[in-house]
Order: C-alpha cells, then structure tokens, then sequence
C-alpha cells in the first residue's frame, strides 16, 4: 500500500440507503479504533466471514473497537427499501451499526471488492485495506494492537 493511501480521511459516513441498527457519526469516532467491513447479501464469502466479524466485535469492542458494517447494494430498490438488508442482519446476529450503501462509500474508500476490510487507528489513519481471505490473520493481530494496553500512547509502527 503507498503511503499516501494511509490518509484516506475517516469522514464520509452518510450513506444514501441510510442506516441499519443504528447511525454513525463521525465525532462517535474519535480516539477510537474502526473496522469497516465492506459486504453484500449475495455473496457467499461475506456471509462466510460474518463470523469472523463478530468474534471481532466481541474480543475488541470492549477494548474500544467500532465495527461498522458496510452493505454494498447493487440495486435501487434496496436503496428505497432496505427491510432486505436490515432482515439479513437479524438473521445474522449483526447488531452493529450498518450502511446500507449505494457505491459512494466504496468509491470514496477505494474498494472495488468484497467482502473487504479497512482497519483505522485511533487517530483516524488508514493502517489496512484488506481483501482477501489470507488477509484475516493479519487483520485480527492489527485489531490487536490498535485495542491493546500499548495503543493508548499514540505510538505505532506500521
């Protein structure tokens, strides 16, 4: 990854099909570690890793993590009627907040795959764009540091 990539701003959070389980604001972020998980209904790997997601969420959202789903829609009328998305969610045991959106916040993010994870540091610095399943390892011992006894000091070596 170039290092210019790592300033991709945490800041676009407003996405057209709103909001499942609950809205995230930006200022809810600060001075707190974020996953995003970009995924979509129809895709097999997604549904696949939904479990690693949540054991995340477990582990880590104490520790301080945020974890915000991001649902990639490939069609207008989820757009207008995101009952689809939010019925996958209960079914899925996924109570995070989720961004039910239309290919902005994967466009502003820069991901063209999924299922695909962007892990941000505490300050907001993009520290892993990852998109293949090899990748989880390595994402699980980032969450890791970020939400561990040492991550409070601000230092951080990528």
């Amino acid at each position: 990854m170039a290092s210019d990539e790592h300033y991709v701003p945490l800041t676009l959070l407003d996405p057209d099909g709103g909001w499942i389980n609950a809205p995230v604001h930006v200022s809810q972020l600060h001075g707190r570690p974020v996953l995003m998980h970009f995924w979509s209904m129809d895709c097999e790997d997604c549904i696949a890793q939904l479990a690693h997601v949540q054991q995340w969420l477990r582990e880590y959202g104490p520790r301080g993590l945020v974890v915000i789903g991001v649902d990639v829609t490939h069609s207008e009328a989820e757009l207008r009627d995101t009952n689809a998305v939010e019925r996958f969610a209960r079914r899925h045991g996924l109570l995070h907040p989720i961004a039910v959106d239309d290919g902005s916040m994967a466009q502003a993010y820069g991901v063209d795959s999924h299922p695909a994870y962007l892990v941000f540091d505490a300050q907001g610095i993009l520290r892993m764009h990852a998109f293949t399943p090899e990748q989880l390892a390595e994402t699980h011992m980032l969450l890791e540091r970020l939400t561990g006894p040492d991550a409070s000091t601000g230092a951080f070596a990528p």
